[in-house]
């Protein structure tokens, strides 16, 4: 009888909890996170956030990518790549709850969802948004000095002029000037009657950022590019919402310091 009763519980007990070992053993504790259908936009916004690596920011910082990606969803109402959530690996988790934590929330200006910009690190200040038209100024310039502690925020490069000569496809680099707005990014750059948009030149050289400057080293024969801050510099940097969301400010303040009128609403 007792061996009866054992055998039983054996076999309860296989039926019970090998699915959750089996599931514990091949995918760790990610592989049992509990999870609920998502509708297709939401899902759209899970692939957005599993599409780079995220995996230094906060949670908070997270639900904020999560609204950035489902306002620009819906603002251009394409639908996006939904990628298979067992490809996400171990990100996944934090992934889905930031998700979960955000359903519905979208921003928007004067009632509308805007193209909302954002970059990893600014120069120290973000750019005015009027750089990029009249539709763009609600994106307000902000102080960002905590961006100057990131290990993002400056680069140094060296090339030879001759190579530089040669992707620029000009016959010397006399007389270079480079042209800046408030925030130290260049906005033209001119070479021998030649000229350059910032954001152009930093593509040739795939510079970091456009907040760069050139030295010439001529007993070298070499270029000396300093570069601050990573990205374009326009609208939110992820690195200072970081920091505010690790001291403590609503995601509300964070959006409403970069972009002006803005509002942060929840869609059906």
């Amino acid at each position: 009888m007792k061996r009866l009763v054992s055998n039983t519980a054996a076999v309860v007990f296989l039926v019970l909890f090998l699915p959750y070992t089996m599931t514990l053993l091949i995918n760790g504790k990610q592989g049992i996170h509990r999870e609920e259908e998502l509708p297709v936009l939401e899902y759209q916004v899970l692939s957005c956030l599993m599409s780079g690596d995220h995996s230094w920011m906060e949670d908070g910082t997270l639900d904020l990518m999560a609204i950035l990606y489902r306002t620009e969803c819906v603002r251009t109402g394409e639908a996006g790549e939904v990628k298979d959530p067992g490809a996400y690996e171990e990100s996944y988790g934090r992934m889905y709850d930031a998700v979960m934590r955000t359903r519905g929330q979208v921003i928007t200006i004067d009632g509308a969802c805007r193209e909302l910009p954002y970059h990893a690190v600014s120069s120290g200040r973000t750019r005015e948004g009027r750089l990029l038209g009249e539709p763009y100024t609600y994106t307000a310039a902000v102080d960002c000095p905590h961006d100057r502690e990131s290990e993002d925020y400056l680069h140094r490069y060296r090339m030879s002029a001759e190579g530089l000569i040669s992707i620029l496809g000009t016959e010397s680099l006399e007389d270079m000037t480079l042209v800046r707005d408030d925030a130290g990014y260049v906005t033209h750059v001119e070479i021998a009657g030649r000229e350059w948009q910032g954001e152009a030149f930093r593509a040739l050289l795939h510079l970091p950022s456009s907040c760069f400057y050139v030295d010439m080293d001529e007993a070298e024969g070499e270029v000396c590019i300093t570069v601050k801050g990573s990205g374009h510099g326009f609208g939110m940097s992820l690195c200072t919402a970081d920091y505010m969301v690790r001291e403590g400010a609503e995601l509300s303040e964070i959006i409403q310091t970069f972009y002006q009128g803005a509002a942060c609403i929840t869609i059906p």
